[in-house]
């Protein structure tokens, strides 16, 4: 028993149908086999181009995400710098030393702590797309203040 076999009618554009055409005729072959094998392996997915089209989306948005945590980061740490260079008074040569001594204890406590939160799994730029979506220079103080718990 034969399975009747049914009849479509795309329409294509004059420039795509002349190359459908010309791919026909070049290879010989029918333009119903064409359409029927290039429909197939668009529905099943299986085309290798399609697959690699998708795994590049897939990657493309992957890119997308680490430039916006990159951004973040690179805002937050520039935004640090201006708030430690503003709050942070010269030294005077004979505190040198000891500021030294300090700073370096300081450090090896940021980086426990860094080491710690990393390990936990907790990232600045998720619990700051969580939290707030900043637009921008204003919003950010403002999301600042908030999260420092001032009013304003």
């Amino acid at each position: 028993m034969t399975t009747k076999r049914k009849n479509i009618h795309p329409y294509l554009s004059p420039e795509l149908y002349q190359r459908f055409k010309s791919y026909c005729k070049q290879k010989g072959v029918t333009e119903t086999s064409v359409v029927e094998s290039a429909l197939a392996q668009y529905l099943d997915e299986k085309c290798d181009l399609a697959l690699i089209l998708k795994k590049l989306d897939r990657i493309g948005r992957g890119v997308n995400r680490v430039d916006n945590q990159v951004n973040i980061s690179a805002e937050a740490f520039g935004l640090f710098l201006q708030y430690w260079f503003a709050h942070t008074p010269e030294i005077a040569e004979e505190e040198k030393s000891l500021a030294n001594a300090d700073a370096k204890r300081r450090y090896r406590a940021f980086i426990e702590f860094l080491t710690q939160r990393l390990g936990a799994g907790s990232r600045f730029t998720d619990e700051l797309v969580k939290d707030f979506v900043v637009g921008d220079d204003d919003e950010l103080r403002q999301a600042t203040r908030l999260a420092e718990g001032q009013t304003e």
